[in-house]
């Protein structure tokens, strides 16, 4: 069998994506079933233990009634528009650039800095300048200098 034999594969694209329950994944590829044939999405998930995971495709991209609302399954995001706004979305935003620098030969952390620390000293009662501010500022700025050293890599 060649490739003009196989049925036609509709990718997923790369990047990151959110789960309409709330959960951050990296899409990778686009494989192959080899006993379906079927086009399957390898994605990990951007908490925990970031394990590796499929889903036939057209499942991945699909829109349904999801907890009474019409919307996509998973949604796309561009990592450099995410809002910063609380520590599961950072969390996920840090280890998908981590990985996207990786798969082109980089180490953020050696060829940049490590990405801020997350803080330790919060009191919890939302005060005016709280560290978590500062936190989601300090983060803002290691994406933007993150992404410029992954898009140099690709040219």
């Amino acid at each position: 069998m060649n490739d003009d034999d196989l049925p036609l594969l509709h990718p997923t694209p790369p990047g990151l994506y959110r789960h309409y329950k709330g959960g951050w994944y990296e899409v990778l590829d686009t494989v192959r079933c080899s006993e379906t044939l079927q086009g399957m999405t390898l994605y990990r998930a951007l908490y925990g233990g970031w394990g590796l995971w499929v889903r036939p495709a057209a499942m991945f991209a699909e829109v349904g009634v999801f907890e009474g609302c019409e919307q996509p399954r998973f949604t796309p995001h561009d990592p450099a528009q995410v809002p910063l706004a609380d520590l599961a979305t950072a969390q996920a935003l840090i280890v998908h650039l981590r990985g996207l620098a990786q798969r082109r030969g980089i180490d953020l952390d050696a060829a940049l800095r490590p990405p801020p620390p997350e803080p330790e000293t919060c009191c919890g009662r939302g005060c005016n300048g709280c560290v978590w501010e500062g936190y989601y500022t300090a983060l803002h700025h290691w994406r933007e200098d993150a992404l410029e050293r992954v898009l140099a890599a690709s040219r």
